[in-house]
């Protein structure tokens, strides 16, 4: 079983705030991690808002599995009913549906990503 977790999460891991030690510990506990490969944008570029040193970020993406969504899971992404759902979260959400059965569950710091998430009837969990 593996864990989607999306970019609110992986920052926690990078940064200090008031969840990152329980996320740290938490992640250091898993087997298998999947991102999407939207990561790497988005990590880079809040990275370089929060001035976080890129390779920081580079070094921490070597260390996870990421997932390419493919043409489908765009459509799915479009097709999620949340309306207030962005189109970014869309496609974290979509990817960790497309997943399957392999799936445990979706890390989420996000609010509106981690309801659409139960929406979907995935299981959410937040380090805290």
């Amino acid at each position: 079983m593996v864990w989607y977790l999306d970019t609110s999460a992986f920052l926690k891991l990078l940064t200090t705030e008031d969840e990152s030690a329980a996320m740290r510990t938490w992640f250091s506990s898993l087997d298998s991690v999947w991102f999407c490969q939207l990561l790497l944008t988005e990590a880079l570029r809040v990275g370089s808002r929060l001035g976080t040193d890129a390779a920081v970020i580079e070094d921490a993406l070597e260390a996870v599995s990421l997932v390419l969504p493919n043409v489908t899971t765009f459509f799915v992404a479009g097709q999620l009913s949340l309306a207030s759902l962005r189109s970014l979260d869309a496609l974290h959400l979509a990817t960790a549906i497309e997943i399957g059965d392999d799936l445990e569950g979706m890390v989420s710091y996000d609010e509106r990503l981690s309801e659409a998430a139960k929406a979907a009837s995935l299981n959410v969990f937040v380090p805290r």
